[in-house]
């Protein structure tokens, strides 16, 4: 069988545009111009102690339900918080891939608590590790270790454009034995301060995406602490969900709701962040899967410079309720007019005295 000359040089044509695309799909594959960052705690995730005295795992009800606010999401980079060993990071992330989310690039950190980690999934290369997990801080006499240390990974989206993630979970608000959890937190939030300065220093232009449950509202002095002053003030998102709330944490015991989850970044990312983009996941299966709600937000993979300061930008008021007449004013509304309309076509219909 042959073919007409034009046709089988548009052909020939087409099979060497196929062999290219295949020749530079292992460089394409992984690269991208616009990448999701989300955070998510997972409420244990791990071996414990559960309701009637068991040691096991995350249910497996609950488990299915993060997975589900998860591919709902669909992040390129996902820091997770409260998280067990790096088998229970395996199965989040096996179950992630099964529904079509592929996060093959991982990060784990064990600090002083060796129970509960942050840790991190990507879909994009990791191609540098710069993460902390032996600083400490003095209390009193004693020399306290970070309790979950600080994520801190270079993540590469393309070939021209890279950030460092990074991940932490400071120090809850419930009273343990260790001392006043406050000063804790403070503490925590200044190593990790001390962390940022050091690389902003030498470089005020680097790309950071901080993230994670700061276990404080946004005035108090941990996450303004972590925010910092002047020229290398972080640039603070203020994710809502579709109905316009900010809280990101409901506290069972207290059934009380509070904003303690956060994603900050450095004034060098802060223009490739997508303005709008930030959001609070709320579907049903949120209430199932976590006593947090995950966060997300959408950027550019450009570098677009640097701000000279990255201040929080305003932001809108949560959505009013929609105004409603009451039955009853709407029923008399209604019925004037249909007076006013009835008044006016029977005046019309009148016949008219003769000139």
């Amino acid at each position: 069988m042959s073919f007409p000359k034009a046709a089988g040089s548009i052909a020939r044509r087409a099979l060497v545009l196929v062999c290219l695309l295949g020749a530079l799909a292992p460089f394409t594959a992984h690269a991208t111009n616009t990448f999701v960052v989300a955070v998510y705690n997972l409420e244990n995730w791990l071996m414990m102690e559960r309701t009637g005295g068991t040691n096991s795992g995350k249910p497996v009800a609950s488990r299915e339900a993060v997975v589900s606010v998860l591919t709902g999401i669909r992040p390129d980079v996902l820091g997770v918080v409260e998280i067990g060993t790096t088998e229970d990071l395996a199965d989040l992330q096996s179950r992630l891939r099964l529904q079509g989310l592929d996060l093959p690039h991982t990060e784990w950190v064990q600090a002083a608590d060796p129970t509960r980690h942050v840790a991190l999934l990507s879909r994009f290369p990791i191609t540098a590790r710069f993460s902390r997990t032996n600083d400490t801080y003095q209390m009193g006499e004693r020399a306290m270790r970070i309790q979950r240390g600080i994520l801190d990974v270079r993540i590469q989206p393309n070939p021209g454009y890279s950030f460092h993630a990074l991940v932490v979970h400071l120090k809850s608000r419930r009273e343990t034995e260790e001392g006043n959890q406050a000063t804790m937190r403070l503490e925590e939030a200044r190593l990790l301060r001390r962390h940022l300065d050091n690389v902003l220093a030498s470089q005020p232009a680097e790309n950071f995406v901080v993230m994670g449950d700061f276990n404080d509202l946004p005035a108090a002095p941990p996450v303004q602490t972590i925010a910092g002053t002047n020229e290398t003030r972080l640039f603070v998102l203020h994710p809502r969900d579709h109905r316009g709330y900010d809280t990101t944490y409901f506290w069972r015991g207290k059934r009380e709701w509070s904003r303690i989850d956060y994603i900050m970044t450095s004034p060098g990312m802060s223009n490739e962040y997508l303005t709008g983009s930030a959001h609070i996941a709320a579907p049903t299966s949120a209430f199932t899967a976590s006593d947090h709600r995950a966060l997300h937000a959408s950027f550019v993979a450009v570098d677009e410079g640097i701000r000279s300061v990255a201040i929080t930008p305003p932001q809108p008021a949560p959505p009013a309720a929609p105004f409603v007449l009451p039955s009853l004013y709407l029923l008399l509304v209604t019925v004037l007019l249909l007076a006013i309309i009835i008044f006016f076509a029977h005046k019309r219909s009148r016949p008219q005295p003769p000139a």
